[in-house]
């Protein structure tokens, strides 16, 4: 008897199985979730690529952390070439002469000249080109004394005597402040100093020149 009933729930139990189908391993929700976290698993084991794809996970946080330590250093790298910026161009613009400067240069240029008796004409030689420096640099500061160079003086026309007129080394004052003046004033509009304005800011500059 305990043999009869031993095939009999043998029996049962196998009919059982056969009649159940069992899913396949892809079909698991488990399975398909480990597959996709160790890969195809061809040609390694499944310790080894959890540990490679350990690594590119750290791999990819440490670039993450990189790039925003990058950003923030960017961002004080910016700030700082925007303070420098500002600080060369307000030392440029220091050194500027300004309206009371010119117009004081201008009587220094008149006191000192010679009249050329051909021509009417207020003129200077080099000896008085020297002279005027010196007195300019007593009254207006040293920010004058470069435009009183040799080189400057040698660019304006020279009568029969050496002389140079008054009139168009101070024009020439005139213009480079302003020339100089204008640069600084489009750089400060340069946000990204890269060198170039956006035609917007441009024109904006432009309109207020010519108001």
């Amino acid at each position: 008897m305990y043999s009869g009933s031993s095939d009999g729930e043998g029996a049962g139990n196998g009919h059982d199985l056969i009649g159940k189908k069992i899913p396949p391993a892809s079909s698991m929700p488990w399975v398909r979730n480990l597959r996709r976290f160790v890969g195809s698993g061809a040609g390694l084991g499944s310790e080894a690529l959890m540990e490679l794809e350990t690594k590119r996970i750290l791999l990819e946080i440490f670039k993450e952390k990189q790039q925003k330590n990058a950003e923030a250093e960017g961002s004080i790298s910016h700030r700082v070439q925007r303070l420098a910026k500002y600080r060369f161009l307000k030392k440029q613009s220091d050194l500027l002469l300004n309206a009371d400067d010119l117009d004081a240069m201008w009587v220094c240029l008149r006191e000192n000249c010679v009249i050329d008796d051909a021509t009417g004409a207020e003129k200077m030689n080099y000896e008085d080109f020297c002279h005027i420096a010196s007195v300019c640099t007593e009254q207006i500061g040293p920010k004058c004394r470069r435009f009183f160079s040799p080189s400057n003086f040698m660019k304006f026309e020279k009568d029969e005597s050496g002389r140079i007129a008054i009139l168009p080394f101070y024009l020439y004052v005139m213009r480079t402040v302003s020339l100089t003046q204008a640069r600084i004033d489009m750089s400060e509009l340069d946000e990204d100093t890269d060198g170039f304005l956006q035609p917007n800011v441009c024109n904006n500059f432009l309109y207020r020149i010519v108001e």
